[in-house]
């Protein structure tokens, strides 16, 4: 990668929220010589919930940043997923990485993790991150210059500012102010068990991680540790959409989380009934699926304000590919912003944002592809025949369009 700034570089960089996507965005920046802060709107202190995976597309930015052996120490390295029916029988199996073909093998790992990794990398590298920055809204913004408001009342200036705050972007207002999360009507529910507590079929065919199908849905199997003994266990629902606070409360419904496993458990063979069975109440986790409308425009008039990640396309989960795809955006954009010479800002950002959005829209149908063998028959039956058959500009048997993508041999803008 360069190292060198451009004359006429932005020198005020703004980033609002220290998730991998904004995080990595002030790395690639202090690569190239341009510095940055990070606005965050909780305490340095709070606990970040869930897991995620890390594909080789995302990996090789990691590594690129100098981070990746960092993590490679923290998580589940593996190359692919079984699928097999309730009769353990592998029905196929969907390649998530592998160090020969893609150049390296997928990563689960825990998102306070990835995120405590990340903020130590770009402390480490003389930039700021804010904490309890709440960013409220942008008071005015011109050709030269942001100004905006946070939380505390105080007013701050950005010579750009990115919004990497995720699928309720704040930022997102001032950009589209019309377009809300919609929610996909699944709840995903999962636990942390000790994969000793798993009946696993002796012998078996396959290892984990592992999604079984029948047909009452799926349940997910994937470790999340080094050594592969704690098994993340989960499965998806369809459930009302409730509001923040009806959320919270179903959240901390606990044993309500625990009757929706338990409904139809008997239908299920041993590995699963023991995962439930295992499960400590206290430690169920839900997360219920939203995705965003398709996003025309991720920047703002005056090129001056843009957003990036879940803030413009929130990716479902099934294709590992949300925080991956908020990676790629933020090592490109950092590109951009230095490859652009004499390019204007704005002409810079258009580039920009048509080749993500076009890599989007395959990504996307991929992530669809695989979101319809996660419900039960009646559900997938009444999915849009369209919806589950293969795409002709996308595949899932091979897959090098997705992870072989290499940023800095390619034209960003």
């Amino acid at each position: 990668m360069m190292s060198k700034m451009p004359d006429g570089a932005l020198d005020n960089i703004v980033i609002i929220g220290a998730g991998p996507g904004g995080l990595v965005l002030s790395l690639a920046l202090h690569s190239l010589g341009i510095k940055s802060k990070i606005f965050e709107q909780r305490s340095r202190a709070t606990n970040v919930g869930g897991a995620v995976i890390l594909a080789p597309n995302a990996l090789r930015v990691l590594h690129a940043l100098g981070v990746y052996n960092r993590l490679r120490a923290h998580g589940f390295s593996f190359d692919s997923v079984a699928f097999v029916n309730d009769q353990h029988e592998v029905l196929n199996d969907f390649e998530f990485g592998g160090s020969s073909k893609y150049g390296f093998s997928a990563l689960r790992i825990s998102r306070q993790v990835l995120v405590s990794e990340l903020i130590a990398a770009v402390e480490s590298r003389g930039n700021t991150v804010k904490f309890d920055m709440a960013f409220l809204h942008v008071v005015q913004e011109s050709e030269a210059e942001v100004i905006f408001e946070c939380k505390d009342g105080s007013i701050n200036t950005a010579s750009l500012l990115v919004g990497a705050d995720g699928i309720h972007s704040g930022v997102r207002r001032w950009i589209a102010p019309d377009i809300n999360p919609v929610y996909s009507g699944q709840l995903a529910i999962g636990c942390l068990i000790s994969k000793k507590e798993i009946s696993l079929p002796v012998p078996k065919d396959y290892d984990l991680p592992a999604i079984m199908y029948s047909h009452s849905g799926a349940f997910l199997f994937i470790p999340e540790d080094f050594a592969g003994d704690q098994v993340l266990v989960g499965t998806q629902r369809t459930f009302p959409e409730q509001d923040r606070d009806g959320w919270r409360r179903v959240a901390s419904a606990k044993h309500e989380i625990m009757g929706m496993l338990e409904s139809s458990l008997r239908e299920w063979p041993e590995m699963v009934q023991s995962s439930v069975s295992a499960m400590a109440t206290e430690n169920l986790t839900i997360w219920p699926y939203y995705s965003l409308p398709i996003l025309e425009n991720w920047i703002s008039e005056s090129a001056r304000i843009l957003i990036l990640g879940d803030a413009a396309h929130a990716i479902p989960p099934t294709g590992g590919q949300g925080t991956c795809m908020a990676i790629e955006d933020a090592y490109s954009l950092a590109l951009a912003l230095f490859k652009r010479s004499d390019l204007t800002l704005d002409c810079a950002l258009q580039k920009w944002q048509i080749k993500r959005q076009k890599r989007l829209v395959n990504v996307m149908d991929m992530t669809r592809q695989l979101g319809t063998l996660r419900l039960s028959a009646k559900e997938r039956a009444e999915i849009v025949e369209k919806d589950m058959r293969p795409s002709e500009s996308v595949g899932l048997s091979d897959l090098e369009w997705l992870y072989c993508l290499n940023l800095d041999r390619e034209d960003v803008i």
